[in-house]
């Protein structure tokens, strides 16, 4: 039958302790738990050696920032300094384009006036042509009409013109 003695109880709790630590052993050394342990242990070391550079370069770069924060004023001064100035050269070359331009399109008003005035004249002057000849031809015509020997005076005269022609 079964001996239920404190010592055979604790003989087996003994055996079955050092079957479980032997079939523990021989998991952890089939899992390479230790490898395991050791790499994560290394990667978590890294993690943090690349988190404090991560951590040094964000405290520079808050420094940089700090540092330009500190100069805004002095480059906001700057940079509007430089937009007045750019305006006002912009400004000052527009008005010059533009007197140019007025200057450009006087100098073109005066000339279309003169030719105007030219064309006018010279209209004129075909006109009042025209007219004293139209008014000399009614005079002649009327005072041939009024006197017939004027007008073989007149044929006279022109035949001995030609005659006198050198042909």
């Amino acid at each position: 039958m079964l001996d239920f003695s404190w010592s055979n109880i604790l003989h087996s709790n003994i055996i079955n302790f050092i079957i479980m630590l032997a079939l523990f052993a021989f998991i952890i050394a089939k899992l390479k738990v230790g490898q395991k342990i050791e790499d994560m242990r290394a990667s978590i070391q890294r993690k943090v050696e690349e988190s404090e550079a991560v951590k040094n370069e964000a405290e520079k770069d808050f420094e940089n920032v700090k540092e330009s924060l500190a100069n805004i004023d002095d480059e906001l001064n700057s940079i509007i300094k430089k937009a007045e100035d750019a305006a006002k050269a912009f400004e000052e070359k527009s008005k010059e384009d533009l007197n140019r331009a007025v200057d450009s399109i006087k100098q073109n008003i005066e000339k279309q006036i003169h030719s105007e005035e030219n064309h006018i004249q010279a209209s004129l002057m075909r006109n009042v042509s025209e007219s004293s000849v139209e008014i000399a031809q009614r005079q002649i015509k009327s005072a041939l009409d009024r006197d017939k020997q004027l007008h073989r005076k007149y044929i006279e005269d022109f035949i001995n013109s030609i005659d006198k022609i050198d042909v």
